[in-house]
């Protein structure tokens, strides 16, 4: 087995440290943002009598929480690797944004349960504070999205933006069922509009579960195959066959492969496999990669040691 540890490691890592550290800023930022007028939208759904409103307080302190979790996951996953851990703790990062995705789903149920009761007895709203109330609500989500923009590959940061747009919406969602209540007295819309941010907070989750299960599960990352990556190092100049070849993340930025690659008898191996890491890293964003480097003779005589011993079992 053999890694690759020179100077294009030290300078990803260094790099690595720089995008940890201003995405914490970035978070920390957006959750003061996101906790002082979740504030404002909770004492505003109160005097309103909005279940909108209140929908969209909800969501805002999951969104707040969300922050919490991914700044203590980002805390977390900066942590050095020890015996222990030896691949450090970044995985602590993909937990953060599943405890994101759970609270979002409570979040939902409780807003579809109160919408239920509300159809079958619709209450007054104060339409005029349920507008000046969503527009600040909006402001404020679109400054924390804005915020965090710049970090969003990041799946964490992601989470928390994903929350932040979808709370948005909320927002806007808000501000149509105070201006409509303005001028009709249709407080059926108050509860319509609550599902509809409830959907729409279960639809920007969707993706996040997905992405943070397959990750948890060492599957293949997304816009990866595996069988395509195998090709790719079998047509590298002295390579005969590549086999046992898995690719997995270890977090939402950083893909590691192992590989049994066979050369040809003969060719310099080390030159073999510095040509493999490098390559798989430009093609294919692989920035660990664990190479076995195996020769014709060595595959063949392995092979018939196996097949021999499977026929005397």
């Amino acid at each position: 087995m053999a890694h690759d540890h020179d100077a294009r490691s030290d300078a990803a890592t260094g790099d690595a440290d720089d995008s940890s550290d201003t995405s914490f800023r970035a978070l920390s930022i957006a959750l003061a943002i996101n906790t002082v007028f979740f504030v404002v939208e909770l004492v505003g759904a109160v005097f309103s009598g909005s279940l909108t409103l209140l929908a969209d307080a909800v969501h805002m302190l999951t969104d707040s929480a969300s922050l919490g979790l991914a700044l203590f996951a980002a805390w977390v996953s900066a942590r050095p690797p020890d015996p222990q851990r030896t691949y450090g703790y970044q995985r602590a990062e993909v937990l953060g944004a599943l405890g994101n995705g759970l609270l979002l789903l409570v979040a939902v149920g409780y807003v579809l349960f109160d919408s239920l009761r509300r159809f079958e007895n619709p209450q007054p709203v104060d339409a005029q504070l349920v507008v000046v109330v969503g527009v600040l609500g909006l402001m404020a989500n679109l400054a924390g999205a804005w915020v965090l923009s710049e970090h969003r590959g990041i799946l964490n940061v992601e989470g928390a933006f994903l929350h932040l747009l979808a709370d948005a919406a909320g927002s806007v969602a808000a501000i149509v069922v105070g201006i409509a209540l303005v001028f009709t007295d249709l407080y059926v819309l108050d509860p319509l509009f609550a599902v509809f941010v409830a959907l729409l907070v279960l639809y920007s989750a969707k993706d996040l579960f997905a992405e943070s299960l397959n990750i948890l599960l060492q599957g293949t990352p997304s816009g990866i195959a595996v069988d395509e990556v195998r090709m790719f190092l079998t047509e590298l100049p002295g390579v005969v066959d590549a086999h046992d070849v898995h690719v997995w993340s270890l977090s939402s930025t950083q893909y590691t492969l192992s590989a049994h690659v066979v050369v040809d008898e003969g060719i310099d191996s080390d030159a073999v496999l510095q040509r493999c890491q490098q390559e798989l890293g430009e093609q294919f964003g692989i920035d660990h990669a664990t190479i076995q480097v195996e020769s014709e003779s060595y595959t063949h005589t392995l092979d018939f040691d196996c097949n021999f011993r499977s026929r005397k079992v």
